[in-house]
């Protein structure tokens, strides 16, 4: 899903704590999910995520390896 970038915003402090690097908030008023309006993600917690990269190569390699297969279809096999 991509979030819309009209409800998300970013803030320097949130519960009176201040740090550098900030938080994303995600509004969700409108959104059915029980009482949740918003979610704020930390700064430095989405600059880890960033520079991790995208892990969905490695787990699918990983899923491969635990199942077994190599990548190759049947009629790639020799």
């Amino acid at each position: 899903m991509l979030f819309p970038r009209n409800r998300m915003r970013f803030v320097n402090s949130y519960q009176g704590k201040s740090e550098q690097g900030g938080w994303v908030v995600l509004d969700l008023t409108g959104a059915d999910l029980d009482g949740v309006s918003k979610i704020y993600l930390p700064g430095p917690v989405l600059e880890e995520l960033r520079k991790r990269g995208d892990t969905s190569a490695d787990r699918l390699k990983q899923a491969r390896d635990l199942l077994g297969g190599d990548g190759l279809g049947a009629d790639d096999e020799e």
